[in-house]
């Protein structure tokens, strides 16, 4: 199931965003750094001001009861190397590890997807970690 996501939500993706942002790029950077990172972009004070801010759209996918990923995404996001205007940006998109290989994240995906077409979207874009191989093979299925 897929939820738009409110302010009720920011508690959650506090969690589910630090547990998977760990899992994705812990390896990217020192300990320290990554410590500091979550603490500035995935607290819960720094995700109600997120969920605040009506350009952020939110989405929750569960699996059962449990939350297993989210995904965040910004209509009419200029990209510099895309011609055209309505477009939008793929600004996060997080799926626990525990849930890989469930198709969770091909479903949030193409559901953003067609939600974006729903709001006269002409196309989206993304940026992905160079490092982060497995969400470019992801990414690149669509």
């Amino acid at each position: 199931m897929i939820i738009r996501a409110g302010i009720e939500y920011a508690r959650v993706l506090s969690e589910v965003g630090a547990k998977a942002f760990v899992e994705s790029h812990k390896e990217s950077a020192p300990a320290t750094e990554i410590e500091a990172y979550l603490a500035e972009k995935y607290s819960i004070p720094a995700f109600s001001k997120e969920l605040a801010d009506p350009t952020n759209i939110y989405h929750v996918i569960k699996h059962g009861e449990e939350i297993a990923g989210f995904s965040k995404i910004v209509f009419n996001s200029n990209c510099p190397t895309i011609g055209l205007s309505n477009v939008a940006k793929m600004d996060q998109i997080y799926l626990l590890n525990v849930f890989h290989g469930l198709k969770l994240g091909a479903r949030l995906l193409q559901y953003n997807i067609e939600f974006s077409k729903s709001m006269e979207q002409q196309g989206m874009w993304l940026v992905v970690w160079v490092g982060n191989k497995r969400a470019i093979s992801f990414y690149e299925k669509f």
